[in-house]
């Protein structure tokens, strides 16, 4: 995903490291429920691309299901 924000900027919005950031890109670090909705507000880009999901209902449901498992 290409967008006009350095790590650096990334990383203060979020409040964590630009190592961080770097590490969740390449996928050494996992991303949390929390940084995931920040990611998705700081690109403009739905929680969905992110994820890779497809933008169908049956996805959606899906996704639904996922995150009320992880918030309880």
């Amino acid at each position: 995903m290409k967008a006009e924000i350095t790590q650096d900027e990334a990383a203060a919005l979020m409040n964590v490291t630009r190592r961080a950031i770097s590490e969740m890109e390449a996928g050494k670090r996992s991303v949390s429920v929390e940084e995931l909705a920040q990611f998705s507000r700081i690109y403009k880009v739905d929680v969905r691309e992110l994820l890779f999901v497809e933008f169908t209902e049956a996805s959606e449901n899906y996704l639904i299901e996922k995150l009320r498992m992880f918030i309880g």
